[in-house]
């Protein structure tokens, strides 16, 4: 936690309110497939080209004000979508770099200086910020000025250097003094330790003597920093207010910053009196300050630095009882009393009859809810051109599914899809709802693919495309929905691999369906079926070519069982859904993840099969649902819980007729993790492997099988000590074989 106490709760203002604020924000993760922060430039310009698109009630504040703008008819322009839309101050980069890669040109100094810390220790495990970027960059700039003027080994420069590593010391520590300065020193360098002297006292909190010092300055024309001195008194006044809170400081501060403001223009900090005096205002009359930032928020034309007034009246608002419309839309939008929030929005929206408190009250409810028909009617009536159209739409759609009959909803999406104004989040949204009202397989796999949101573009889903389950196809990366992978996990093995044929897919993608339908295939022991995936994965996972290639011509029986469950000794990442699969990446030995256990003999008393839940299908983080988000009637793989009320997670319609054979075959893919504690017996299928290797001694792959179960045993469940017994075979038969000596230990 971090709190700056001398801080306008906006924080990203310039000059004394600081360029930084104490807490950046995230930028949001790498890769989604719905986003509600509008990180990405394609969401920004729909703001500024006035499209709200679906409103996302787990959006950042001021990516809700900015929906509040569009839906209350208020403009909005390039730069204010962009000033709003980016976590304060700017995706957070380290402000001491600049001043490092300037101090390295000089040589002779500390050679393991690389960080800065730029907070003090505050009271309960709070830090202070204490200098910002701008005095490293002023640094930075100053010290090449003055290796243009002395050179690189000037003894001068490097004393200054010293100095001014001092200086940024006090950022963080107590006491901090500079070195003595040489009697003889020129006079730049005097110069510039007054100045230095009057900055360590800034961040040392001894603002009389930084005061005295800057006036000091002030009064000499000939030192270089002159110009700024008024400015830096000003700052140094209202820092003592802010720390003092009391009226006479207050009234001080309020007269340095009205000398400046009476300064001749171009003097160096004129331009920030505005955000000064709005930083006193924040601290002494705050409910006044809030007030006309309401005013100036809810005017038709957007300000220059609306994110600044938008944080601070945020600020000022959000915890409030009494706030104001626009933010009062913003805290219901996300409220955590759910009930409570409904009514309120409800309330408003009859009494206000603004379409946003239509959108608010539509985001909070619930199919069940009492208050629905009428919300229901006039979603309905809401007219195209309305900037909360989309988000009715969508909302109609959350609370109609299952309610209405599919082939009524299945145009209206469709119409949605033939739009070309769609953001990639809500266009991915609509392939969600789609896919659950497909009429078959085909019809499902047309709706299947999402494309997601790459934050640092193509290289970035290129990098994280095997955890991800990306394929490309063309210049576009493009996954499966974690709604789609849900209905397909719920499909037969038949349903599966004619999925896994489509052509629709990228490679990797068939990959991933051709790896989890051998696995299936496999432990149901349908020969055909083993076939044609082993078939396709000569190609898609060509590491293991040869053990694809040796099924392929081994005759059924025990020889190619034994070459179907080798071959899945050397892929750890092994599963028979997506929801729990990694896709192998890489060189075989860099296969990475962990083996299940599957049993070809159940123990007795086990529970009967059942499909993944619901919630396992998340791509990302647990988002921020809480308990709540646990249920499995809360689960949301259509919107991801950013769009309100969750949308009910529920497979595409014709895949029902196939959830009895689907089931039924689920009865094969039990594992040792699913006995319940206590409970043992039963067959695995790596011990139907350790008995074929028993029985056939002379196979040359025995010793390398009995080498890899081991590391099966060790990284997975080790059911019945698979791992010891793999061992004891091993250096029983083959102990000066190479896999013997990779095979030092078993485990327990």
């Amino acid at each position: 936690m971090k709190r700056g106490w001398w801080l306008a709760a906006a924080a990203c203002v310039a000059g004394l309110a600081g360029s930084q604020a104490a807490g950046s924000g995230d930028p949001g993760p790498i890769l989604d497939y719905v986003t509600s922060h509008a990180l990405h430039p394609i969401d920004r310009a729909a703001f500024a080209a006035g499209n709200v698109g679906i409103v996302k009630p787990s959006a950042p504040a001021a990516v809700r004000y900015l929906d509040w703008r569009l839906l209350t008819g208020l403009d909005v322009d390039a730069d204010a979508a962009r000033a709003l839309a980016t976590p304060c101050c700017g995706d957070w980069q380290d402000p001491t770099g600049v001043w490092l890669e300037a101090r390295r040109q000089v040589p002779g100094l500390e050679a393991d200086y690389y960080w800065v810390s730029t907070e003090r220790r505050g009271p309960n495990y709070t830090s202070i910020p204490t200098c910002f970027g701008d005095a490293f960059t002023t640094a930075a700039a100053t010290l090449k000025a003055r290796i243009a003027a002395h050179g690189t080994t000037s003894p001068s420069v490097r004393a200054w250097v010293n100095a001014q590593d001092r200086v940024f010391e006090a950022c963080s520590k107590e006491g901090v003094t500079l070195p003595p300065l040489d009697p003889g020193a020129p006079a730049w360098l005097r110069a510039d330790r007054l100045y230095q002297q009057a900055a360590l006292a800034l961040y040392d909190g001894r603002l009389a003597d930084a005061e005295a010092t800057f006036a000091a300055i002030g009064g000499d024309p000939a030192s270089p920093w002159q110009k700024l001195a008024l400015y830096l008194q000003a700052r140094t006044i209202q820092r003592a207010a802010l720390t003092a809170r009391n009226p006479a400081a207050f009234a001080r501060a309020r007269a340095a910053i009205a000398t400046l403001a009476a300064a001749p223009d171009g003097t160096y900090g004129k331009g920030e009196v505005i955000r000064m005096q709005q930083v006193l205002d924040y601290h002494e009359h705050p409910a006044s300050l809030r007030d006309r930032l309401d005013r100036v928020l809810n005017a038709k034309t957007p300000t220059p630095d609306i994110a600044v007034q938008f944080k601070d009246y945020w600020s000022l608002s959000a915890r409030q009882p009494d706030r104001p419309e626009a933010a009062d839309w913003i805290a219901t939008l996300d409220t955590s009393d759910r009930e409570e929030g409904f009514a309120h929005a409800t309330d408003r929206w009859q009494t206000t009859h603004r379409t946003a408190w239509l959108v608010a009250a539509l985001g909070l409810a619930r199919p069940d809810d009492a208050g629905v028909p009428p919300l229901l009617k006039a979603a309905d009536r809401v007219a195209a051109d309305d900037p909360a159209w989309l988000t009715a739409r969508y909302h109609l759609l959350r609370l109609r599914i299952g309610r209405v009959p599919d082939a009524t909803l299945r145009p209206e999406v469709d119409a949605l899809l033939a739009r070309r104004d769609l953001t990639p989040s809500d266009r991915n949204i609509f392939l969600s709802i789609r896919a659950q009202l497909a009429t078959s397989l085909a019809d499902f796999s047309a709706y299947a693919l999402r494309q997601p949101y790459c934050r640092g573009g193509a290289a970035d889903c290129a990098a994280v495309a095997a955890e991800a389950q990306l394929g490309q196809r063309g210049q576009d990366w493009l996954g499966l929905g974690d709604d789609a992978r849900m209905t397909i996990d719920r499909l037969p093995l038949a349903a599966r691999l004619a999925l896994g044929r489509s052509a629709r897919l990228p490679a990797e993608l068939r990959l991933d369906l051709a790896l989890t339908n051998y696995v299936r295939a496999v432990l149901l022991r349908r020969d055909a079926a083993v076939n044609e995936t082993a078939r396709m994965l000569v190609t898609l996972l060509p590491q293991v070519k040869a053990d694809w290639q040796r099924i392929l011509r081994t005759p059924p029986g025990r020889a190619k069982r034994f070459a179907e469950i080798f071959v899945m000794t050397k892929i750890p990442s092994l599963r028979t859904d997506l929801a729990d699969y990694a896709r192998p990446h890489g060189n075989e030995p860099s296969f990475g993840g962990y083996w299940d256990d599957w049993f070809v003999q159940l123990p007795r008393g086990m529970a009967p099969a059942t499909f993944p839940a619901a919630k396992a299908y998340y791509q990302g983080r647990w988002w921020d649902g809480g308990d709540r988000g646990m249920q499995e009637d809360a689960v949301d793989l259509t919107c991801n819980g950013r769009c309100g009320e969750a949308f009910p997670a529920r497979p595409a319609p014709f895949v029902k007729p196939l959830h009895a054979a689907a089931r039924s075959e689920r009865s094969a893919f039990r594992r040792a993790a699913d006995l319940d504690r206590g409970k043992t017996g039963g067959t695995t299928l790596w011990e139907e492997a350790l008995a074929y290797v028993a029985a056939h001694p002379r196979d040359p792959r025995a010793g390398e099988a009995l080498y890899r179960l081991n590391r099966v045993g060790r990284w997975g469940n080790n059911h019945n000590q698979l791992s010891k017994r793999a061992f004891r075979l091993l250096h029983a038969r083959y102990p000066d074989t190479v896999w013997a000596k990779r095979s030092p230990y078993y485990y327990n």
